[in-house]
């Protein structure tokens, strides 16, 4: 069903309830967190850690939080949404504690690794998104939760910059201002979690939940989890297989390479923390101003002619990051791998949401994710059950490759998504009629 809309309808008139609530606590989120994470390799190498523990601390967290995806898209769909989402956001901001007291690289690994074990909520976040957004407005609607916690994204690297520099630069004042930056995290992640419980309205009717989590249940429930992969893999399509087949491919080699852009930037090109901070301000208010008109691009032309466009372009701009030069050059490289996330997320998110029905969203969600491709630039976000394996094995080798030889990354990784282009054209269908 494709929503009609009203003449003199405010264009974002969906921005209401839960998608409201959502990006609320997503713009909380991004100011705590973008101020640290694009400085997150940097800290652990200020810790003693080199490039191939990066690389490990990256797979250790991409590992932890493959265990209990499947679970969370079971509880998802079989037991609602919402107290999942909400207690267990406490749970992970609690996880922020070992990154603000770490003394080596071994806390952040722990911080990691439990952190992201507690991410299980993820798949259904997602799924009480895209239940929240009818079709026909998808495209706008997931670009518009993407740009207004961007506009925030624009200041916060230059923030932590700016603390980092406060604090006298180098080793020992990025371990200080990046433990004062995890501190904050930590209290906004309380905030957060609080709000998610008293304001999400859940999206799974009341006589589909036919039980409630205990102590007891909890061995049932994983057993069910699991067991319930095969069937939903059975489920799918050749249309979502082929979106699997892309995302496993995408997560192998985008993990290798996410926590070393700004490593190559600072040890290679030369750039300074400060500097970096102010690339991704730049690139991100691009990708703020683009955002929405991306999206509409996305519901008016489709979201598979999207995804073969930004598919077709990331390859030679990915590449030409090794020959940017300088600050100027980097600025033009990320503000244009910033137009094609804005295309990529939109488009994926569209596609997979039309393609899946409500009543599996949330497992399918814990699988595959719900965004597709998309490239990070520190900590690889996002996946899936069948996706962490891959971006595990890519973040643990992307280390080792980096030592080798640390244009290599920026190599195979355009090679990579040249591959991925050849499947997108022969495997990605749209469906005939959007799941609601």
């Amino acid at each position: 069903m494709v929503v009609a809309e009203q003449k003199g309808q405010s264009p974002f008139w969906f921005l209401t309830g839960n998608i409201r609530v959502l990006v609320a606590c997503r713009v909380l989120w991004s100011f705590s967190t973008s101020i640290v994470y694009p400085f997150f390799s940097l800290y652990i190498i200020a810790l003693g850690g080199t490039p191939a523990q990066v690389g490990l601390i990256n797979s250790l967290g991409i590992i932890s939080g493959m265990f209990l995806y499947p679970v969370g898209g079971y509880i998802a769909d079989r037991m609602g949404r919402v107290k999942l989402i909400g207690y267990s956001t406490y749970l992970y901001a609690l996880c922020h504690l070992p990154f603000v007291f770490a003394t080596n690289w071994q806390a952040v690994a722990l911080g990691q690794f439990l952190s992201h074990l507690f991410l299980f909520y993820t798949p259904a976040m997602n799924a009480l998104q895209a239940d929240s957004l009818p079709p026909g407005i998808r495209g706008r609607g997931f670009a518009t939760i993407r740009v207004v916690p961007g506009a925030v994204r624009i200041i916060a690297p230059i923030v932590g910059g700016w603390i980092i520099a406060s604090y006298g630069g180098g080793d020992a004042g990025m371990v200080q201002a990046v433990r004062l930056c995890w501190g904050i995290a930590f209290v906004t992640g309380l905030v957060i979690a609080t709000i998610r419980l008293k304001f999400l309205k859940e999206t799974i009717e009341e006589d589909t939940v036919t039980e409630s989590i205990s102590l007891g249940s909890l061995p049932r429930i994983i057993k069910e989890s699991y067991s319930d992969i095969l069937g939903s893999l059975k489920w799918m399509d050749s249309s979502l297989r082929g979106i699997v087949v892309i995302e496993v491919i995408a997560s192998l080699f985008i993990a290798g390479t996410a926590p070393f852009w700004v490593v190559y930037a600072k040890n290679v090109i030369g750039l300074t923390p400060q500097q970096w901070g102010t690339v991704l301000s730049i690139s991100g208010l691009l990708g703020i101003v683009m955002a929405f008109p991306q999206g509409v691009l996305v519901d008016k032309l489709g979201p598979r002619r999207m995804i073969l466009i930004s598919m077709g372009l990331a390859p030679p701009v990915i590449y030409l990051f090794l020959h940017a030069g300088g600050f100027y050059g980097v600025i033009a490289i990320m503000c244009a791998m910033s137009l094609i996330n804005g295309l990529l997320m939109p488009a994926f998110s569209t596609i997979i949401a039309n393609l899946i029905p409500r009543n599996r969203r949330g497992r399918l969600y814990s699988l595959i994710g719900e965004r597709g491709v998309m490239f990070s630039y520190g900590n690889f976000w996002g996946g899936g059950f069948l996706l962490f394996p891959a971006a595990a094995v890519g973040s643990y080798i992307g280390g080792h490759i980096y030592q080798m030889n640390n244009t290599y990354p920026w190599i195979i990784l355009p090679l990579a998504m040249v591959v991925n282009f050849v499947l997108a054209v022969r495997f990605i269908k749209e469906p005939e009629r959007a799941e609601n």
